[in-house]
């Protein structure tokens, strides 16, 4: 693990004591939130070291240690200085197993992840350019060379729905004017409407462990931008939604991934990596990719007042038993 390239996600507190050694903690952005998890078992953490970059600077790692390399670092857009370093990490002891490796994590950035699944049949991704503009001239330049009308602006680096928002068209570009996050680095990225027959929107989550895909949560709400506090919005006053979404997951398991195989495998082997989520919507049969990357939280769930989303455990058990099963075989 290590910090974001980002300032503002960088160190909460570093210092270097007198022996040299540097103690600390970081802001965790951009991780495959799986450490917790690991860390919590007791077989698991028995097997297992933690090392974050930075802060473990004085590691000493015995020659001809036969060690297994798990890289959590999942965001290629905004941990380029941290996983540079794993990637020399790895050279340096040459792991038995090495897990989401660097090399598949630059697969996943935002601007090169629709060029990585270009041509699979059966999914689409939406046309993202990154973009660093310097003044609202640039900003607009860019907007209008990307010649896509409505478009999302999001920040680089950031999860969650954080500093994203949607322009319908040129004439509210004056509106975000005053907004510093665009000139730190951002991404234009097309607006694909994929709103169900209902007039909601549905993103669905899907996560593979070890090249099989397992369903995650399916998440209804009348805002195009959709993240795990989103519930709140419809799906903790519509009981029916929840229903629509314990159906669509028990379809997932029962059938649709079967149905849906080829696509998940062409993407399993155009990324490469041993754990990562895909979010994405159906739009008339055809799997519309909004991000494929190891960033996305699966093992922890809040399941609402009175077990509202209880139906969930079971997919979260099965992701868990997964992991530990992929890291106890190597």
């Amino acid at each position: 693990m290590g910090p974001s390239d980002i300032e503002g996600q960088s160190w909460t507190k570093k210092k270097r004591l007198d022996d040299g050694t540097v103690e600390g903690t970081a802001q965790w952005s951009g991780f495959l939130p799986i450490a917790p998890f690991i860390m919590d078992d007791a077989t698991l953490s028995a097997k297992s070291t933690f090392l974050m970059i930075g802060i473990h600077e004085n590691l000493k790692i015995p020659e001809n240690a036969r060690l297994n390399l798990f890289n959590l670092v999942g965001d290629a857009d905004a941990s380029a200085t941290t996983l540079n370093t794993i990637q020399a990490l790895e050279n340096k002891i040459q792991p038995l197993r090495y897990f989401n490796r660097v090399s598949d994590v630059f697969k996943t950035s935002r601007e090169r992840l629709p060029i990585t699944l270009s041509g699979i049949p059966g999914c689409s991704v939406p046309r993202v350019k990154a973009s660093n503009p310097g003044s609202f001239d640039e900003f607009a330049s860019a907007c209008e060379e990307f010649a896509a009308w409505p478009l999302i602006v999001r920040a680089r680096g950031y999860h969650g729905g954080e500093y994203m928002l949607l322009l319908e068209d040129e004439s509210q570009l004056d509106t975000i004017k005053d907004k510093s996050w665009i000139y730190n680095g951002i991404f234009l990225i097309e607006y694909v409407d994929c709103r169900n027959e209902q007039g909601l929107y549905q993103k669905s989550r899907v996560i593979m462990v070890d090249g099989v895909p397992y369903p995650r949560h399916s998440i209804f709400s009348d805002q195009w931008s959709i993240h795990a506090a989103s519930r709140a919005c419809l799906m903790a006053q519509d009981i029916e939604l929840c229903r629509q979404e314990e159906k669509f997951l028990a379809y997932l398991r029962d059938g649709g991934m079967k149905e849906y195989g080829r696509v998940f495998s062409a993407i399993q082997e155009r990324i490469g990596l041993d754990v990562f989520g895909i979010d994405f919507a159906l739009v008339d049969g055809e799997m519309v990719i909004f991000e494929a990357n190891a960033c996305m939280n699966f093992l922890g769930q809040n399941y609402g007042e009175h077990g509202r989303y209880q139906y969930l455990e079971g997919y979260v058990k099965n992701l868990s038993r997964s992991i530990k099963k992929m890291l106890l075989n190597a």
